[in-house]
């Protein structure tokens, strides 16, 4: 499964992800805040819609 992941995410970002040499410095961080991004805007489109089924 580690290894469909990683080519379909080489394939994607043209870099060979199992290099160490080949992934850019910063990398992790844009993946981080990326993730960070996507789960932050799910918690609060959730939080929001069950503050307005309460109100209902």
């Amino acid at each position: 499964m580690l290894d469909f992941i990683f080519s379909i995410a080489s394939g994607i970002l043209q870099m060979n992800l199992r290099d160490p040499h080949d992934i850019p410095f910063a990398l992790p961080l844009v993946f981080s805040a990326c993730l960070g991004f996507v789960i932050g805007f799910v918690l609060i489109k959730n939080i929001g819609n069950q503050k307005q089924d309460e109100s209902v």
